[in-house]
């Protein structure tokens, strides 16, 4: 039985660092995943970005790259969760 792909956002904490958004998009590539929504950002601290990155996957997969992104030398920190709002939409369906 195939578990169903669904939509999550994935946030990462990163040091300031040239290159890192190319590794962190590599990761992705690897595995043939296709992001649907990409940005990054200057964070609330100093010398820290931060990345949104919503792609549509299983739960599975999105573990998998969150752990695979965690041991980037310059990653501070990973996140992920589904869209709370197409959640709730499934529920009402």
């Amino acid at each position: 039985m195939r578990t169903e792909n669904k939509e999550y956002t994935i946030t990462a904490y990163t040091e300031d660092c040239l290159g890192l958004m190319s590794r962190i998009n590599a990761i992705f590539s690897r595995r043939r995943i296709s992001i649907t929504h990409f940005n990054m950002g200057p964070c609330e601290t100093e010398n820290v970005k931060k990345f949104v990155i919503i792609i549509r996957e299983t739960e599975e997969s999105v573990q998998k790259i969150t752990r695979q992104m965690e041991k980037q030398v310059d990653v501070l920190e990973v996140h992920y969760h589904k869209n709370p709002y197409l959640t709730a939409i499934e529920y009402a369906s």
